[in-house]
């Protein structure tokens, strides 16, 4: 039996901002310096409806606050990103991408794992049996890569000219509206730290006491708490009903994955609307962030950073790859034996606290939970195992549930980007993942592994403006699975 901590930070609720509204300009004259202070700094131009939206609140919230209650501590400000005196820089990196055939494929990869050259990404296009490829190059291998590519007569373009520039406009600080909240500090319209999603998960525990509960089910490599917010209607301790599991953060370097899961867990809580139904229906599981060590050392040292942060014996190099680490397959094809591989599988099966924490929550849960999904980034793609090979599925509803939820998030966003298909054959071949573990391993009937945006405009490196646009789309899809995931249960 696992046994998980809860640990509680004291937190403040805010009045509705309506009535807020209503009363500010009687106590205006009435604002204390502290908070008149603070104005100039709040005072823009701000393009978007949404965000004005976030902001008004804020500024009325912090306004009565400072006035009726000046001891209290009542703003949660949001962790800054930190860049580290030695960060990485990626000044001058290109990203190129390549139409490649399968001939052509064994010369391409041999690029990939050399010193300043990495492919991104791969992408199977069935109408014409090729492979669209990302590649990440530096500045000093730029004349190799293109020399590879005029070699074999591949047509490439250039889709980011210098990384650097992308990663310095990921996250511009938007002062202090947007970095100060009520209650939280989450706004998932910039990318946040792992201890904001913390401090949020905890907020959502103390806010709605009778749907969530947040579980400590282990400690990563560097000490952080790896928690998963369970969403019942139903008494806590009651196992009777089905559950769905959603995790994100496995890939340190994919940040828009544990801003949706956040996200959708805010969809799911806040604002199920008609949605309740399937909340009444399933038991939710959502841990945003399962690689946090990761995800923090790609805020402040080297944003492309994949891996978790475990120290490596006898090498120079830290981390595994956390999503090659799971132990069904383990070691049969798609992952580097190299310490220093982004690929590196790891030692052993679950070498990784973070990968044994979640073996052991699933294994104890796998009766309950129907659906295991795990989100990443990018290529916007809804896969299902099998990875480690390509044969086939022995059953079509992941197939079809996978078809039911990229049509729903299609519809929604007016585009057809979103695809479906095994894993193996939509990407690459790939062991020792978590999706294989979960149906080849526990048995859970449903497993999904979803590609979120873009098709590599962006690569990992998403505009945090499509953060929201992203996360609605995927809830769409989320929503849809779920209920499609009802009606065969139902028919069963």
């Amino acid at each position: 039996m696992l046994r998980y901590s809860n640990r509680v930070p004291v937190r403040n609720n805010a009045a509705p901002s309506a009535i807020l509204s209503a009363i500010l300009p009687a106590i205006l004259p009435a604002i204390p310096p502290r908070a008149v202070a603070s104005i100039p700094t709040i005072t823009r131009t701000l393009e978007s409806r949404t965000r004005r939206s976030a902001i008004l609140p804020a500024m009325l919230y912090g306004c009565l606050a400072a006035i009726l209650f000046p001891s209290l501590p009542v703003l949660v400000q949001s962790s800054p990103i930190t860049r580290a005196a030695d960060a990485i820089s990626y000044k001058g990196y290109k990203l190129y991408r390549a139409d490649v055939f399968p001939g052509q494929l064994p010369i391409v990869d041999s690029l990939d794992g050399k010193e300043g050259v990495e492919v991104w990404n791969w992408l199977y296009r069935p109408a014409n049996s090729s492979y669209q490829l990302d590649v990440l190059s530096a500045p000093y291998k730029e004349r190799q890569v293109k020399e590879v590519f005029d070699d074999v007569q591949l047509r490439y373009n250039v889709v980011i000219d210098d990384l650097q520039k992308e990663i310095e406009m990921e996250n511009v600080n938007d002062g202090f509206l947007l970095d100060n909240r009520f209650g939280h500090p989450m706004t998932w319209q910039q990318y946040h730290s792992f201890e904001d999603m913390a401090h949020y998960m905890y907020y959502l525990e103390q806010t709605f006491p009778r749907n969530v509960q947040v579980l400590n089910i282990g400690s990563s490599f560097e000490g952080r708490d790896l928690l998963v917010a369970k969403v019942s209607t139903a008494e806590f301790g009651n196992t009777s009903r089905p559950a769905i599991w959603i995790d994100g953060g496995l890939h340190a370097r994919e940040w828009i994955s544990p801003a949706v899961v956040s996200y959708f867990l805010q969809r799911l809580v806040e604002l199920p609307g008609s949605y309740s139904p399937l909340v009444d229906t399933f038991d939710w599981y959502i841990m945003p962030m399962v690689n946090p060590d990761g995800y923090e050392y790609s805020r402040s040292h080297d944003r492309l950073w994949r891996k978790t942060r475990s120290k490596t014996p006898e090498s120079p190099c830290y981390g595994v790859d956390a999503n090659r680490n799971f132990g069904f397959k383990w070691n049969t094809g798609g992952t580097s034996g190299n310490p220093c591989s982004d690929t590196y599988r790891g030692a052993a099966p679950f070498s990784e606290l973070e990968t044994r924490a979640l073996r052991d929550f699933l294994q104890e849960h796998k009766q309950e939970i129907e659906v295991y999904l795990s989100i990443h980034s990018y290529k916007q793609l809804w896969m299902y195992p099998w990875g480690y090979t390509k044969a086939p599925l022995s059953s079509p509803a992941n197939a079809h549930v996978a078809t039911v939820a990229t049509d729903a998030i299609n519809v929604f966003a007016h585009t057809d980007e979103y695809q479906h298909g095994r894993m193996a054959d939509q990407l690459y071949v790939t062991s020792g993942s978590s999706n294989d573990y979960a149906y080849g391993a526990l048995g859970i009937p449903y497993s999904f592994a979803l590609e979120l945006r873009d098709r590599g405009e962006h690569g990992f490196l998403l505009p945090r403006d499509q953060i929201e646009p992203t996360a609605e789309e995927t809830s769409i899809g989320l929503f849809a699975m779920a209920q499609q995931v009802q009606e065969l249960k139902r028919r069963q």
